[in-house]
C-alpha cells in the first residue's frame, strides 16, 4: 500500500472506529436499559405476588361472612319477632290493668263489708 493510499485508508479506518465505539456504547446504554427493564419487571412480578395472595386472604375473609339475603333474611325475621314480642306485651299491660282495676274493685268491695260488718 502506498503512503498516499494509507492516507486515504487511515481516516475511513479511524471513522470506523468511531461508529463501532459508538455502537458499542449505544448497546452498553441498551444494556442498562434492559437491565433497569428487568429489576422493574422483578418488581411488578414480587408486587403481583403480594396482590394475589392480599386477594386470596381476602377472599378467604369474604367467604367467613355471610351472604346478603341471608342477612336480610335474619333482619326480617329479628323484626317479626320484635313485633310479636311488642304485641305481646301490650296484651300483657292491658290484661296488668284490668287486674288492677280488679283489684281495686275488690279493695273497695272488702272495705265495704268491713264496714258493714263492722256495725
Amino acid at each position: 500500500m502506498t503512503l498516499e493510499e494509507s492516507r486515504e485508508v487511515i481516516p475511513m479506518m479511524e471513522s470506523m472506529i468511531n461508529q463501532i465505539e459508538e455502537q458499542q456504547n449505544l448497546m452498553a446504554e441498551m444494556v442498562q436499559e434492559l437491565q433497569e427493564k428487568d429489576r422493574q419487571l422483578l418488581s411488578f412480578q414480587e408486587q403481583n405476588q403480594s396482590l394475589q395472595i392480599l386477594n386470596s386472604e381476602l377472599s378467604g375473609l369474604l367467604n367467613l361472612l355471610p351472604d346478603t339475603e341471608e342477612l336480610l333474611s335474619q333482619i326480617e325475621q329479628q323484626k317479626n319477632r320484635i313485633e310479636q314480642l311488642e304485641t305481646e306485651n301490650q296484651q300483657w299491660q292491658e290484661l296488668t290493668q284490668k287486674l288492677n282495676n280488679e283489684n281495686s274493685l275488690l279493695l273497695k268491695q272488702s272495705r265495704e263489708l268491713l264496714t258493714l260488718n263492722s256495725r
